[in-house]
This record gives C-alpha cells, sequence and structure tokens, in this order.
C-alpha cells in the first residue's frame, strides 16, 4: 500500500510538472523587435463589389436591409 501514490500526492506532482512546464516555455520566449504597423494595406487590396442580382442568372436575391433610422433605444 505504502507504493501506490494518493490522489493528493499524484495531484501536486502533476501540478509540480505543470510548473516547470510553464517555466521552461516562459524561458524559451523571444520577444519580437518588429514595430512595424500591423493592419489591411490600403494600396494592394481592392474592395469587393458585392454582385447585383441582374449579374447572377437564375438567381433571386433578397432586397438589401434598410439601415435603421432611429438610435437603438430600448422604450
Amino acid at each position: 500500500m505504502s507504493e501506490e501514490k494518493g490522489v493528493r500526492e499524484l495531484e501536486r506532482e502533476l501540478k509540480a510538472a505543470r510548473i516547470r512546464e510553464q517555466e521552461q516555455h516562459a524561458a524559451n520566449v523571444t520577444k519580437s523587435r518588429d514595430y512595424s504597423i500591423g493592419g489591411i494595406d490600403k494600396d494592394s487590396t481592392v474592395e469587393k463589389e458585392i454582385p447585383d442580382s441582374a449579374d447572377i442568372p437564375d438567381v433571386i436575391i433578397l432586397p438589401k436591409k434598410a439601415k435603421n433610422r432611429k438610435e437603438n433605444i430600448p422604450f
């Protein structure tokens, strides 16, 4: 019976292993020194146009939803 490990002892070992793994991962992290601006390149991107129902043969497209003219007032 003394050879078998209890649940608490197994939980302690698992916690210690997770801590070791996290410390090892934190030691290997490299910081990025790339300070360039991220995002969409406006020069190289092209705005995709939504096709009209006349452009697609044999397709019936629902009309575009009208935008609400009022604010989102709860009463």
